[in-house]
């Protein structure tokens, strides 16, 4: 018998009067555009509230559909502005520290290599202890005492008395050891801190890791020894 496909309107010889389309591709191609107009529908009729459950329910899976999944991931990206990024990137363009700490060997001479590997290893790992310290929202004092103690041990130590004169770290150190020791001598021997840092101390401190993660790598704080 004669027919006409229903999607593309070709004539055909249809076998069977229940055979709609001319191919298979046209089967698919129905398929797509007939569940594409249901969800068109389905999101531009919004509901009030009042409808049936079972209506609510079936508006409720158009959205797990993936040509709508599709849809909403073609939005194009809206840049959020954020303060705190923008501090860091500053931190990090106001000088050529990390263009020196991955290039080493042309600053510092084979005798100055060492220490500044000593030092910048660990000091590494405090600053990461120091942002992940500071996410929490308290800490254990003994905690609090022992950070500041292994600052105080690292500035202590041989390598950190080798280190060239241009190592750009040695001030921030310094201010980091008179900060602890101030919210050391302030707490209890006992209890837990709420230990926070200031938008720019933490937007500094993100960017100095950032430095010496073109170095060094990050070794866990129990693995190492800050004094010698």
């Amino acid at each position: 018998m004669t027919t006409t496909c229903q999607y593309c309107g070709t004539p055909m010889q249809a076998l069977r009067s229940t055979r709609k389309y001319c191919s298979d591709t046209c089967k698919q191609l129905a398929f797509y555009k007939r569940n594409g107009l249901a969800l068109a529908e389905a999101e531009t009729n919004a509901l009030t509230g009042n409808e049936p459950a079972v209506l609510q329910a079936e508006a409720k899976t158009d959205v797990d559909k993936p040509d709508y999944m599709v849809r909403q991931q073609d939005q194009p990206y809206q840049r959020v502005y954020s303060r705190f990024l923008e501090t860091v990137q500053e931190c990090l363009d106001c000088n050529n520290y990390t263009f020196v700490f991955e290039n080493p060997d042309q600053y510092w001479g084979t005798y100055a290599i060492q220490p500044v590997k000593w030092v910048s290893l660990r000091l590494r790992c405090l600053l990461e202890n120091m942002l992940r310290l500071s996410n929490m929202t308290s800490i254990p004092n003994e905690t609090l005492v022992l950070l500041r103690d292994s600052f105080a041990d690292m500035a202590a130590a041989r390598p950190y008395s080798q280190l060239p004169t241009d190592y750009p770290y040695t001030a921030l150190v310094k201010d980091i050891i008179h900060k602890l020791d101030r919210i050391v001598h302030n707490i209890k021997p006992k209890g837990n801190t709420r230990f926070r840092l200031t938008l720019n101390r933490k937007a500094s401190i993100i960017a100095c890791r950032f430095t010496l993660a073109a170095m060094v790598p990050l070794v866990k704080f129990r693995e190492l020894s800050f004094s010698e």
